[in-house]
Protein backbone atom coordinates (compact mmCIF):
# COMPACT_ATOMS: atom_id res chain seq x y z
CA UNK A 1 0.00 0.00 0.00
CA UNK A 2 1.37 3.49 -0.46
CA UNK A 3 1.60 6.00 1.89
CA UNK A 4 2.10 9.62 1.40
CA UNK A 5 2.86 12.28 3.49
CA UNK A 6 -0.29 14.67 3.33
CA UNK A 7 1.64 17.47 3.67
CA UNK A 8 3.78 16.55 0.31
CA UNK A 9 1.00 16.29 -1.81
CA UNK A 10 0.43 19.17 -4.24
CA UNK A 11 -2.02 17.44 -6.89
CA UNK A 12 -5.32 15.52 -5.79
CA UNK A 13 -6.35 13.42 -8.28
CA UNK A 14 -9.97 12.13 -8.69
CA UNK A 15 -12.02 9.69 -10.44
CA UNK A 16 -14.08 6.50 -10.98
CA UNK A 17 -14.27 3.32 -12.28
CA UNK A 18 -11.14 1.42 -13.68
CA UNK A 19 -9.17 4.18 -14.50
CA UNK A 20 -7.45 4.79 -11.05
CA UNK A 21 -5.48 1.26 -11.69
CA UNK A 22 -3.89 2.92 -14.71
CA UNK A 23 -3.19 6.15 -12.70
CA UNK A 24 -2.07 3.88 -9.95
CA UNK A 25 0.27 1.59 -11.55
CA UNK A 26 1.77 5.35 -13.19
CA UNK A 27 2.31 6.73 -10.14
CA UNK A 28 3.66 3.90 -8.70
CA UNK A 29 6.11 3.50 -12.05
CA UNK A 30 7.14 6.90 -11.51
CA UNK A 31 7.49 6.97 -8.29
CA UNK A 32 5.25 10.21 -7.53
CA UNK A 33 5.05 11.20 -3.44
CA UNK A 34 3.37 14.53 -4.44
CA UNK A 35 0.18 13.02 -5.98
CA UNK A 36 -2.76 11.69 -4.53
CA UNK A 37 -5.37 9.73 -5.82
CA UNK A 38 -8.93 9.57 -5.12
CA UNK A 39 -11.47 7.12 -6.20
CA UNK A 40 -15.00 8.00 -6.00
CA UNK A 41 -17.79 4.88 -5.50
CA UNK A 42 -20.71 6.64 -6.04
CA UNK A 43 -21.26 9.61 -7.99
CA UNK A 44 -25.10 10.56 -7.38
CA UNK A 45 -25.91 11.47 -4.64
CA UNK A 46 -22.33 13.46 -5.01
CA UNK A 47 -20.17 12.54 -1.39
CA UNK A 48 -19.73 16.33 -0.98
CA UNK A 49 -18.69 15.66 3.18
CA UNK A 50 -16.23 12.81 2.02
CA UNK A 51 -14.96 15.41 -0.61
CA UNK A 52 -14.42 18.29 1.04
CA UNK A 53 -12.63 16.08 4.20
CA UNK A 54 -10.23 15.22 1.51
CA UNK A 55 -9.36 18.61 0.68
CA UNK A 56 -8.92 18.96 4.22
CA UNK A 57 -6.40 16.44 4.50
CA UNK A 58 -4.03 17.52 2.12
CA UNK A 59 -3.16 21.27 2.95
CA UNK A 60 -0.59 22.20 0.68
CA UNK A 61 -2.77 21.01 -2.64
CA UNK A 62 -3.20 23.22 -5.32
CA UNK A 63 -4.39 21.22 -8.10
CA UNK A 64 -7.97 19.21 -8.22
CA UNK A 65 -7.75 16.71 -11.18
CA UNK A 66 -10.79 15.12 -12.37
CA UNK A 67 -9.51 11.90 -14.83
CA UNK A 68 -11.99 9.61 -16.78
CA UNK A 69 -11.77 7.98 -19.73
CA UNK A 70 -15.15 8.63 -21.40
CA UNK A 71 -14.82 11.57 -24.34
CA UNK A 72 -15.38 14.78 -22.02
CA UNK A 73 -18.73 15.52 -23.38
CA UNK A 74 -19.81 11.71 -21.90
CA UNK A 75 -18.29 11.03 -19.13
CA UNK A 76 -19.15 12.00 -15.04
CA UNK A 77 -17.52 15.33 -15.56
CA UNK A 78 -20.43 18.13 -16.65
CA UNK A 79 -22.45 17.08 -14.25
CA UNK A 80 -20.34 16.93 -11.16
CA UNK A 81 -17.74 19.62 -12.09
CA UNK A 82 -19.84 22.45 -10.06
CA UNK A 83 -19.44 19.82 -7.56
CA UNK A 84 -15.85 19.26 -7.18
CA UNK A 85 -15.47 23.54 -7.86
CA UNK A 86 -18.07 24.38 -5.18
CA UNK A 87 -15.60 23.51 -1.80
CA UNK A 88 -12.08 24.77 -3.32
CA UNK A 89 -10.69 28.18 -2.62
CA UNK A 90 -10.51 30.42 -5.86
CA UNK A 91 -6.98 31.72 -4.56
CA UNK A 92 -5.73 28.76 -3.90
CA UNK A 93 -6.80 25.54 -6.07
CA UNK A 94 -7.39 25.25 -9.56
CA UNK A 95 -9.26 22.76 -10.60
CA UNK A 96 -8.08 20.37 -13.98
CA UNK A 97 -9.25 18.09 -16.42
CA UNK A 98 -7.43 15.27 -18.12
CA UNK A 99 -9.29 13.00 -20.21
CA UNK A 100 -10.56 12.47 -24.20
CA UNK A 101 -11.62 15.01 -26.48
CA UNK A 102 -15.43 15.50 -26.79
CA UNK A 103 -16.58 12.70 -29.23
CA UNK A 104 -19.67 11.05 -30.84
CA UNK A 105 -18.84 7.76 -29.92
CA UNK A 106 -17.14 6.41 -26.58
CA UNK A 107 -14.27 4.72 -28.15
CA UNK A 108 -12.15 4.68 -31.35
CA UNK A 109 -12.68 1.63 -32.02
CA UNK A 110 -8.66 0.96 -33.01
CA UNK A 111 -6.64 -0.22 -29.84
CA UNK A 112 -3.54 1.75 -30.27
CA UNK A 113 -5.35 4.84 -30.63
CA UNK A 114 -7.55 3.89 -27.47
CA UNK A 115 -3.71 2.53 -25.55
CA UNK A 116 -2.53 5.65 -26.81
CA UNK A 117 -5.53 8.26 -25.43
CA UNK A 118 -5.30 6.50 -22.11
CA UNK A 119 -1.53 6.92 -21.95
CA UNK A 120 -1.78 10.51 -22.41
CA UNK A 121 -4.79 11.10 -20.18
CA UNK A 122 -3.10 9.03 -17.39
CA UNK A 123 0.20 11.67 -18.03
CA UNK A 124 -1.88 14.20 -17.97
CA UNK A 125 -4.03 13.89 -15.20
CA UNK A 126 -0.29 13.36 -12.74
CA UNK A 127 1.90 16.00 -13.73
CA UNK A 128 0.02 18.28 -17.27
CA UNK A 129 -0.83 21.26 -16.22
CA UNK A 130 -4.42 22.08 -17.47
CA UNK A 131 -6.42 25.09 -17.33
CA UNK A 132 -8.90 25.59 -18.73
CA UNK A 133 -10.99 22.62 -18.81
CA UNK A 134 -10.53 20.92 -21.81
CA UNK A 135 -9.37 18.07 -23.53
CA UNK A 136 -7.58 20.05 -26.22
CA UNK A 137 -6.17 22.05 -23.32
CA UNK A 138 -5.04 18.54 -22.04
CA UNK A 139 -3.50 17.68 -25.73
CA UNK A 140 -1.86 20.86 -25.44
CA UNK A 141 -0.16 20.30 -22.04
CA UNK A 142 1.17 17.26 -22.70
CA UNK A 143 2.92 18.46 -25.96
CA UNK A 144 4.43 20.94 -23.79
CA UNK A 145 5.61 18.96 -21.01
CA UNK A 146 7.07 16.45 -23.60
CA UNK A 147 4.81 13.76 -23.21
CA UNK A 148 3.69 11.54 -25.65
CA UNK A 149 0.51 12.78 -27.10
CA UNK A 150 -2.30 10.83 -27.33
CA UNK A 151 -2.83 9.89 -31.36
CA UNK A 152 -5.90 10.94 -33.44
CA UNK A 153 -7.56 9.48 -36.19
CA UNK A 154 -7.02 11.72 -39.35
CA UNK A 155 -10.06 12.83 -40.87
Amino acid sequence: MDHLNAAQVQRLVFCSGKVYFDLLKARRAAALRDVALIRIEQLYPFPTQAYEAVLRRYPQVREVVWCQEEPQNQGAWYSIRHRLEGPLQKDRHTLLYAGRQHAAAPATGIAKIHEAEQRGLVEAALRAAVRDGSATATLRALTETGAPAPLRKSS
